[in-house]
């Protein structure tokens, strides 16, 4: 009888781990949130950092993205601050604590590929929107230094 409860009980994570949006985080705009926006720990890639991570991640194509930050955190410490891990900010919350991250952002005029990106790594605050809990947007407008 108690295995199976526990075979319905294992069947029944199994399922909720394939569904969309399920207790995994299997959330479409979560995924592209960390896409675009987390890098942990921090890629090498000798002095083409933005450059390199920016294309492979589809973010000069079909014309490259401006500006993206890269979050130098776990999961775990991104999502809790859509919880206890951070303060209101109107529809938005920041961080209580400081994130080191890297700003990639486009150097001349050129919105076309090839694209050349400039970096600048620090410690700050982030801004993030998060829908049931779950980062979706990193607000770039936000920037909320440590000094």
């Amino acid at each position: 009888m108690k295995s199976e409860i526990f075979c319905y009980l294992l069947l029944i994570l199994l399922v909720a781990e394939l569904l969309p949006g399920s207790l995994s985080g299997n959330n479409p705009r979560y995924e592209k949130f960390l896409n675009q926006h987390r890098d942990d720990p921090r890629s090498s890639f000798h002095g083409r950092y933005c450059n390199t991570l920016m294309g492979s991640r589809g973010l000069t194509k079909p014309e490259c993205k401006e500006v993206n930050t890269f979050i130098h955190g776990s999961k775990r410490q991104i999502r809790a601050v859509c919880a206890d891990g951070g303060v209101a900010l109107g529809d938005l919350r920041r961080s209580w604590r400081p994130f080191r991250v890297t700003t990639c952002t486009l150097r001349g005029g050129s919105t076309h590929p090839p694209c050349e990106y400039k970096e600048n790594t620090s410690p700050r605050y982030i801004v993030i929107g998060c829908e049931e809990g779950w980062p979706v947007h990193y607000d770039e407008s936000q920037i909320v230094t440590t000094a």
